[in-house]
């Protein structure tokens, strides 16, 4: 299903003209109309503002393939990280992904019609099973701090050269910070009554955390994971007039 049936279909199913549609995305009807038209592809970053603005699971554009389909597709992301990997200014091109995955542009394009969707569906694969794991600590009532320390610090560690990555190409940077801060930020909501009543609160805790994973992941070599679980319990037990002591 193309891209542009999918936002019509969400827009109907909200009850909304194309301009109330615009209006709640703060864009211009006629972007909304070039979508369904299929005249026109959005971007990644205004797929997750759409998945935020209307609550949407955080893999909603993400188009369902068979298995044979999904190794090819693979072969496309995977080429994308290697592009990246030897890239740190420059954003891989279609041409440059056909030659590392060998597979010809004409089939990337039926997989992924825009650039944007490559975006997409590489952060989505990078962030599936970290998601999984979270939402099922959260769910149990265990504290979020305990949560981002023993079950989600392991696994961004096991995936510490695509994240690596991810924080340091600035063509990519600004869509997979926005990524998560929506996907966690709808995760603390979920689980826990206090940041369902305190949206302040959940922003300074989601900026909070996301700043302690960026400048992990950001290192060229990531700190051993036990020594940044050990520096996040340390910070986080101390007042902060201590770190700057």
């Amino acid at each position: 299903m193309h891209i542009g049936i999918k936002i019509k279909q969400l827009r109907i199913s909200q009850g909304l003209t194309q301009q109330e549609f615009a209006d709640k995305l703060f864009i211009s009807y006629q972007s909304v109309s070039n979508w369904e038209r299929q005249k026109r592809h959005p971007t990644a970053e205004m797929m997750l503002t759409m998945i935020e603005t209307f609550n949407l699971p955080l893999d909603f554009f993400i188009m369902a393939h068979d298995k044979a389909h999904d190794n090819e597709e693979d072969l496309i992301l995977s080429a994308f990280l290697t592009n990246m990997s030897h890239n740190l200014d420059e954003i891989p091109t279609l041409k440059s992904i056909q030659k590392v995955s060998g597979i010809s542009i004409h089939r990337i394009k039926a997989y992924f019609p825009s650039f944007d969707d490559i975006i997409y569906a590489f952060i989505n694969k990078i962030d599936q099973s970290i998601k999984t794991q979270v939402a099922d600590s959260l769910a149990t009532n265990k504290p979020v701090l305990e949560t981002f320390i023993d079950d989600m610090a392991p696994m961004l560690y096991q995936k510490k050269d695509a994240l690596h990555i991810l924080y340091t190409r600035p063509y990519i940077r600004g869509v997979w910070t926005q990524f998560i801060r929506s996907k966690y930020k709808y995760l603390l909501v979920q689980y826990n009554r206090d940041n369902q009543t305190d949206a302040l609160r959940t922003e300074y805790l989601i900026e909070t955390l996301m700043a302690f994973i960026s400048v992990w992941m950001s290192q060229e070599i990531p700190e051993p994971l036990s020594e940044f679980q050990s520096r996040i319990r340390q910070l986080t037990d101390s007042r902060i007039s201590i770190w700057l002591s």
